[in-house]
């Protein structure tokens, strides 16, 4: 997962508070991300902010795995807020298939 950056912060009772991914958000990282992802469920804060930037590119295989990691993150009861840092041309993209919505994108 080279190609990826995932941080994690968490709070001073070791529960995570905000998650960052950055890179190339691709079929081709999707599993790793998966498995990163998945890896956090257990020790997440009541509510979590999940920062998406410094895109280097970005496909559906990824907001797949966004899509359904803050459907298990609704079905625990933890609040979360994605913040989106993309550019226009990724904005437009997700604007266009009809995603910007679902995602909570607000531009």
């Amino acid at each position: 997962m080279e190609n990826v950056k995932f941080q994690i912060l968490a709070n001073e009772q070791g529960l995570i508070t905000n998650l960052s991914l950055s890179g190339l958000l691709v079929v081709e990282n999707a599993q790793q991300v998966k498995k990163e992802l998945v890896g956090t469920l257990n020790s997440l804060n009541d509510s979590v902010e999940i920062d998406i930037g410094e895109v280097d590119d970005i496909d559906l295989s990824f907001i797949q795995l966004i899509v359904a990691y803050t459907k298990q993150l609704d079905e625990k009861g933890i609040k979360f807020q994605l913040n989106w840092n993309l550019d226009d041309d990724q904005q437009l993209l997700f604007k266009s298939v009809g995603l910007s919505d679902e995602l909570y994108m607000n531009y």
